[in-house]
């Protein structure tokens, strides 16, 4: 069961335009059909100086199944409030402590 763990959504792309969007949080509800999830967006936007954007403040969102490409479940003490952005050559990770980071996008 994943209730109550913190985690990594990476949703689908359905177009080559399309920004890839990451939202990390713990998760309220798991159903068949969807998940509610309260953390912050992570979305890409290539070719600027920062090429990432995390929402400022936590918000809860709810997320069609269907669109989710993979769930990552993160350490327990994650802190949500303090994500830390990497680059590793091409790569864009979510720090992790503890573990291995997380992969967001290619930069």
């Amino acid at each position: 069961m994943i209730e109550g763990k913190i985690v990594k959504v990476r949703f689908k792309k359905f177009f080559p335009e399309q920004k890839l969007w990451v939202f990390i949080g713990r998760v309220l509800k798991f159903t068949e059909n969807w998940i509610m999830i309260e953390g912050k967006g992570i979305v890409v936007i290539k070719g600027q100086v920062s090429p990432v954007d995390i929402d400022k403040e936590k918000r809860t969102i709810l997320i069609p199944r269907d669109n989710i490409s993979h769930i990552r479940i993160l350490p327990d003490d994650f802190d949500i409030d303090k994500i830390e952005i990497v680059e590793k050559g091409l790569r864009i990770f979510v720090k992790v402590k503890g573990g291995p980071d997380t992969s967001i996008s290619e930069v």
